[in-house]
């Protein structure tokens, strides 16, 4: 089985992750910890004290993921029970902007607004907390079901996890509203079929894309792993020295027939 092409996705915004993030979901990502960390990128020495202007920023998303998340203070519909879940944090030296569409201008300026807020060098900080404002206002406006545990990926999910760039794609709201998805085509017959007989592994009813995607969105954020920036680094170079060749090999050929 040759696995297919990913579709084409648009990004308003390329930036690659954080190292050395804790495997937790959003909503009990140590926010401490994770500014402890920012800090030391920014030069702080381990024995210095959380800033009063940084304490205030991250102890105010504490208090705002704590009271969102209260299961308290939610209705009895479902679709208004997802999370916040501050999960996305960045390296930020270096960004790059989709500056001609409308929805990265939108992404840049409340992006912008969140940070100067607090007078502080974290904008990783100020960013993990847009885009979980914003993760989580899309669940709600797409009424995406609630799942009230945390499941197990299926195998069909792992090797689209593994073997394509699916995950690193963050779809954002449209200013148009909810546009289609795009979605991974990788099919059941990727996973051999012993392992397909296998009850824990049946792929029949799968949707391979349900836990990347489930909402309408034409454009996304890409936070790209080093691994697929190492893979493309390559590709582009191969690319490079090839186009090199061909225009060698060109302008001899020009001088060959001038002569």
């Amino acid at each position: 089985y040759k696995l297919p092409k990913e579709p084409q996705r648009r990004a308003v915004l390329l930036v690659s992750p954080m190292r050395h993030i804790p495997n937790v979901e959003g909503h009990k990502m140590p926010l401490k910890q994770m500014t402890r960390k920012l800090l030391n990128e920014v030069f702080f020495e381990e024995d210095e004290e959380e800033p009063r202007e940084v304490k205030v920023q991250r102890e105010y998303y504490e208090n705002a993921r704590a009271l969102i998340n209260s299961m308290d203070l939610r209705s009895l519909d479902t679709s208004s029970w997802h999370r916040l879940e501050v999960k996305d944090f960045i390296r930020s030296r270096w960004i790059i902007h989709h500056l001609k569409l409308e929805e990265g201008h939108q992404l840049r300026c409340e992006w912008y607004r969140e940070h100067v807020r607090w007078n502080t060098h974290l904008d990783q900080l100020s960013f993990a907390y847009i885009m979980a404002k914003r993760e989580l206002a899309r669940k709600i406006i797409t009424h995406q079901p609630f799942q009230t545990k945390t499941e197990k990926l299926t195998i069909l999910e792992r090797v689209i996890k593994e073997k394509t760039d699916a995950s690193e794609w963050q779809p954002i709201i449209s200013a148009k509203g909810a546009l289609p998805i795009h979605h991974s085509e990788i099919s059941p017959e990727a996973i051999p079929l012993n392992l397909q007989d296998l009850p824990s592994n049946d792929v029949r009813s799968v949707n391979p894309d349900s836990i990347y995607d489930n909402i309408d969105s034409t454009y996304y954020v890409r936070i790209m792993s080093d691994k697929r920036m190492v893979e493309s680094r390559v590709k582009w170079m191969k690319f490079r020295n090839a186009r090199r060749k061909h225009i060698k090999r060109m302008r001899q050929a020009a001088r060959g027939s001038g002569e």
